[in-house]
């Protein structure tokens, strides 16, 4: 089902990336009005007739999501999922169903998983919008492509929100919403990052970055979180990646503390490509100072730390 119109049978793949989601005439609608793939929220590039039966689902574009949605949206079954997923431990079990909660997703009610969580992300609902990209974080199902997805949907309604939003509201309002967008640019460029789109990595870092720098100063921890993510996306040598990572190292360490958990994941970053370099003497004791850090701050055991160098 077309899942602009809700009435006709899919039949335009849409360009570039293949999906078929919508109709022709819904497909012509989204075109003429410069509105994006409503699947995965890029620009449409044109179509053609015809359907690609891998665009949704489980040979699509998350396959991670949807299986785990499938499984959980069967009455009190996610009640089972969880307790089973959780071994007991019910402030977890809890902490993930009131997550999956927020969506209100459920077999047989709206329509199958897959338009549910399309109507999901076509919409204006920041609240179930953030509860779709938090489901789809490493701490949850892990779902890198609908993590993307989901953030460029709330930065597509952030956006729309300061055009019309403006000038009204006190200073702090305004400054409060000018964040929450930064916030959403940073997110959104660790997202592409992650599916190797490094392209909009870069650009919505960079925006992320130079946003923070303006409104907050250089140095504080957001900033410095930004140029990190910038680093982790730009095309460079390994060489020149270790050196600036060096550099922004020592900008952390000055500025937030050698015991910053950013900082820390910084410094574990740049002992992971110092191993990748050959470099073995210098990883070890940079990874091994990481994961001293890591072990005081959080207080748990991440030796694992240390094999990340290979």
């Amino acid at each position: 089902m077309c899942c602009v119109c809700m009435a006709n049978d899919p039949s335009a793949k849409i360009m570039p990336r293949g999906h078929t989601v919508a109709c022709r005439d819904c497909t012509k609608k989204l075109m003429k009005l410069r509105d994006p793939c409503p699947f995965c929220r890029r620009q449409i590039q044109g179509y053609e007739l015809g359907k690609w039966t891998s665009s949704t689902g489980a040979a699509g574009l998350w396959p991670a999501l949807l299986k785990n949605l499938s499984e959980l949206a069967s009455g009190e079954g996610f009640n089972d999922y969880f307790r089973d997923l959780f071994n007991g431990n019910e402030a977890s079990w809890r902490r993930w169903k009131e997550v999956f909660d927020v969506l209100g997703i459920a077999k047989g009610g709206g329509g199958s998983i897959e338009t549910q969580v399309l109507g999901i992300t076509n919409s204006e609902d920041l609240v179930k919008l953030r509860a779709l990209a938090k489901l789809c974080s490493k701490e949850y199902f892990a779902d890198p492509s609908l993590l993307v997805v989901a953030w460029r949907r709330i930065m597509e309604v952030l956006d729309v929100e300061e055009e019309v939003g403006g000038e009204k509201g006190e200073k702090e309002e305004r400054s409060a919403r000018a964040l929450g967008i930064l916030d959403a640019c940073k997110a959104l460029g660790y997202a592409c990052n992650s599916v190797g789109d490094f392209e909009d990595a870069r650009r919505y870092s960079k925006r992320a970055k130079d946003g923070y720098e303006e409104q907050l100063g250089r140095e504080i921890e957001k900033a410095l979180e930004g140029t990190y993510f910038l680093i982790l996306s730009s095309n460079m040598t390994r060489d020149d990646y270790i050196e600036k990572l060096k550099a922004l190292v020592k900008r952390m360490e000055k500025s937030l503390g050698e015991e910053n958990v950013v900082t820390l994941d910084t410094l574990n970053q740049l002992g992971i490509n110092l191993h990748k370099n050959g470099e073995v003497e210098e990883a070890k004791e940079v990874l091994e100072r990481s994961l001293a850090g890591r072990m005081k701050v959080l207080g748990v055991d991440l030796k694992d730390n240390v094999n990340d160098g290979g």
